[in-house]
């Protein structure tokens, strides 16, 4: 740059006073004297490298913003539950906002977190169902703008401050059942749903708990999500049953490019047994480098701490099972800031 066009990018500037420490000010005297540039140039230049490199982290930050995963498995019993209920925990205690959908009428996942608690005697109206039926009115009405708020149907905990939930109870598979008649005209609604949510610009991620079948409200979930987490237990159905579930997460995609497989673990590991020598082979030839290092110990403490109504990371956080959830979140992070 010549010095008269330095010159004029330096006039018309607002002047502030700030202090320097001493060793800065050595600093910025040596590189003013180097470069042959005035210090205000070199303060110029250096807020502008800062401010643009904080840009830069915020559009990366945002990236990973509203990432939607699925937990899924053809087959029932494989840790669906306790898996989202454990990264769900495990990731806000790493500061990150979580929503959880609870998305089998079983409603496992809503007693975790102990909002259908037994004894409790509450038919909550704002419920995953409910919401479905609204959204479902408002298709048939095509009238968008008199949906309820999506935030009515989310659940808040003070225990868990930073994960919030979509429950679910038996009641939804009737609700599954009217959306399954409706055909083609409701085959988004979920998926619009999971887009409010990641509208709301309040969640790092949002974790749902499928149930355990290849069906339409599956897919529809699919429609909304971003990867797919599948439990392997080591016996040969829940092996059949991941496997089928890879499938149809790739015939799905086919609808929704976005979607992707993030990986398979392993679950219910018994590692001196020799079942589980005998399935280990065919869990890791299937799945490759899709397979998870990390693999989830049978553990007692699973049970009992869903007993009382937590995640095991919560209420058991040194026993086995949730030093291994720990390894396995840092992983599906990882795996996911690589994508």
């Amino acid at each position: 740059m010549q010095e008269a066009d330095r010159m004029a990018e330096l006039t018309n500037r607002k002047s502030f006073t700030t202090t320097l420490s001493n060793d800065n000010v050595e600093k910025l005297k040596t590189l003013s004297e180097k470069k042959g540039v005035p210090k205000t140039k070199i303060l110029d230049d250096a807020v502008n490298t800062l401010y643009e490199k904080e840009e830069s982290m915020e559009q990366e930050a945002k990236k990973h913003k509203g990432i939607v995963i699925s937990v899924s498995n053809n087959k029932g019993g494989v840790g669906k539950t306790t898996t989202v209920a454990a990264l769900a925990d495990l990731l806000s205690k790493k500061g990150k906002n979580v929503l959880l959908i609870d998305a089998d009428p079983q409603g496992n996942l809503s007693n975790t977190f102990n909002y259908m608690g037994e004894g409790q005697n509450q038919i909550l109206d704002n419920y995953l169902g409910n919401l479905l039926k609204d959204r479902m009115r408002a298709v048939q009405d095509d009238a968008p703008d008199k949906c309820v708020k999506l935030d009515y149907f989310i659940l808040n905990s003070t225990e868990f401050p930073r994960i919030d939930l979509i429950c679910s109870d038996i009641r939804l598979d009737g609700t599954y059942a009217e959306l399954n008649a409706g055909g083609v005209r409701y085959a988004y609604i979920i998926a619009d749903i999971i887009e409010e949510a990641k509208a709301m610009d309040k969640y790092d991620y949002i974790l749902v708990d499928s149930r355990p079948a290849m069906n339409n409200e599956v897919a529809m979930f699919l429609l909304g999500t971003d990867y797919v987490i599948i439990p392997v237990e080591p016996a040969k159905h829940a092996i059949l049953g991941a496997n089928a579930m890879a499938r149809f997460v790739l015939t799905t995609a086919k609808q929704r490019p976005g979607l992707k497989i993030l990986g398979a673990f392993m679950t219910k590991v018994v590692d001196r047994t020799k079942s589980f020598h005998e399935f280990l082979p065919m869990v890791q030839n299937g799945w490759d480098k899709m397979l998870f290092e990390t693999r989830i110990p049978y553990n007692q403490d699973v049970i009992n701490s869903e007993n009382l109504s937590a995640p095991v990371t919560y209420r058991k956080p040194a026993c086995k099972a949730s030093k291994a959830y720990i390894k396995l979140c840092d992983e599906v992070v990882a795996r996911i800031e690589q994508q």
